[in-house]
């Protein structure tokens, strides 16, 4: 009788170390993805963060271009309407037969542009049709001011642009970060419990998560720049 107690109780004890064996990998194998899982959350919530001071340094450069060209669109606007009040002048000098006026206001009242602008204006048959010297065929008539104004505007879109860009892929990786962080959950769990099927199935629903993850992760890439002289 007492050797079958004896066989019994190895028999148990032939049983339950296997057993033991297989929950020591398993508690091992999810502390080890509860690790990646932590490190994968640290990453996107880096990324983020780094994102978000992009948006910030983007959208504050955006709105100085846009402040600049305004002010660009502003000049330029100025100088067109005070060039167009002397022309008129000079016109209708010209006009009265007023050679003094008209001598006077484009001597010493008109920029050397626009002089060349109407000196070019004054040569031009009447076929031509030209009725300002304020025209495109014109080659010493020049829109610089409005073009660096519009440059600017451009600028200033392309900075609000790469904002919006950097403020969606951010958005990315929170909600990342978030479905991480469910993983992690589930890890976390997997380590307290003990019975063998209920660790099994919320390890695998977390590595589940995990790799699609990491998937996602590789197609996010590394838009905040992120080097290893700012890590340490």
């Amino acid at each position: 009788m007492a050797s079958q107690d004896t066989a019994a109780g190895d028999s148990g004890s032939g049983e339950s170390e296997p057993r033991q064996r297989r929950l020591d990998r398993l508690e091992v194998s999810i502390a080890i993805l509860l690790g990646i899982a932590a490190i994968l959350t640290a990453w996107s919530t880096f990324q983020s963060a780094q994102l978000g001071s992009g948006v910030s340094a983007a959208y504050s450069e955006g709105i100085r271009s846009s402040d600049a060209a305004s002010q660009a669109y502003n000049d330029a606007a100025a100088t067109d309407v005070a060039d167009q009040a002397l022309f008129l002048e000079y016109a209708k000098a010209e006009f009265a037969g007023d050679v003094d006026a008209a001598t006077y206001i484009h001597d010493s009242l008109m920029t050397e542009e626009l002089q060349a602008a109407i000196d070019w204006w004054d040569t031009q048959p009447d076929a031509a049709q030209y009725d300002t010297p304020f025209t495109e065929d014109n080659p010493n008539w020049s829109t610089e001011l409005f073009d660096a104004a519009e440059a600017l505007d451009v600028e200033a879109q392309a900075q609000f642009d790469e904002a919006q860009t950097k403020d969606g892929i951010g958005s990315d990786f929170d909600i990342l970060s978030i479905i991480i962080a469910l993983a992690l959950f589930l890890f976390g769990v997997a380590s307290l419990v003990r019975q063998e099927r209920i660790k099994i199935g919320l390890g695998a629903v977390g590595a589940v998560i995990l790799v699609f993850s990491i998937v996602r992760l590789i197609q996010l890439g590394n838009p905040a720049g992120v080097t290893l002289s700012l890590l340490f």
